[in-house]
């Protein structure tokens, strides 16, 4: 089952990629990449029949379990909603303000930036995701904020070539060797084989998967660990997603990641 939803998730990617690509292209929806060359960004849409092809799958094999419609259908609802923002986000957005702290500003200002429309948005489905998976009024919390920080992790990581994809599937490998199993298991590989698609064009600079694409694989982490572990690991890893942030709002993580030759090594990896 793994190997087939992956070969599917893989070849339907490679397929969408070269005509959303040269539909960003032709409509102008370009931008600089670090080294001042216009490429196609917003690339991470090509997740959404990606996705939805996945879960017409997905359903076929599990269509006799009423459990793993439920999870397909929140984790469309999820994604699509975090895409949704990021893509405003990459049509619309103002880099004159940047970070969480810059867009908190922004809205006591009584300023709404993009970056904060997209905050308050992916605050809410991540409580609303975060409570169907919940026990108790401290488990929503926990989840909720464990997708708001993982949607918004990947973003962070997007600032050089291959760098958000990198990260997700390290993650995402992670998840699957410390346990994970089930149809949740099996969603998470199709967002893998998703991410190994795409990382040749995104590594090499071609395009750029944009706010659109790093909050749709950030939500997927985010909705699959509040759907696959138990509250003590959500706990692990909300503390880790805390510190992180914590150390990203005071230091830059291209400079923290360049002083770290193991790091650094594996940000250049394939470039």
């Amino acid at each position: 089952m793994d190997i087939i939803i992956f070969v599917i998730s893989l070849l339907t990617t490679i397929a969408v990629i070269p005509p959303i690509r040269d539909m960003l292209l032709s409509a102008d929806i370009t931008e600089k990449n670090y080294k001042n060359n216009i490429i196609p960004v917003g690339m991470g849409i090509t997740f959404i029949p990606v996705i939805i092809i996945n879960a017409i799958v997905l359903r076929w094999f599990f269509r006799d379990d009423p459990d793993t419609l439920r999870l397909l259908l929140i984790f469309l609802a999820g994604v699509m909603t975090v895409m949704t923002m990021g893509l405003i986000d990459d049509l619309m957005g103002n880099r004159s303000t940047l970070g969480f702290r810059g867009h908190i500003k922004s809205l006591l200002k009584g300023r709404l930036t993009t970056g904060g429309l997209k905050a308050i948005v992916g605050g809410l489905i991540s409580l609303l995701i975060g409570s169907l998976f919940s026990l108790d009024m401290i488990e929503i919390i926990v989840n909720a904020l464990i997708i708001a920080l993982f949607t918004n992790l990947i973003n962070l990581l997007d600032l050089r070539p291959g760098r958000a994809i990198k990260g997700f599937l390290l993650i995402s490998i992670l998840f699957i060797v410390i346990g994970l199993s089930g149809e949740i298991r099996v969603i998470l590989i199709s967002s893998v084989a998703y991410a190994v698609a795409c990382l040749p064009q995104d590594i090499k600079a071609k395009s750029m998967m944009g706010d659109v694409g790093s909050n749709a694989l950030g939500a997927v982490l985010g909705i699959t660990t509040a759907a696959g572990y138990d509250i003590t690991v959500k706990y692990i890893i909300l503390g880790l997603l805390i510190l992180i942030h914590i150390i990203t709002e005071k230091y830059s993580l291209t400079k923290i990641i360049e002083k770290n030759p193991i790091l650094n090594y594996f940000d250049k990896l394939g470039r």
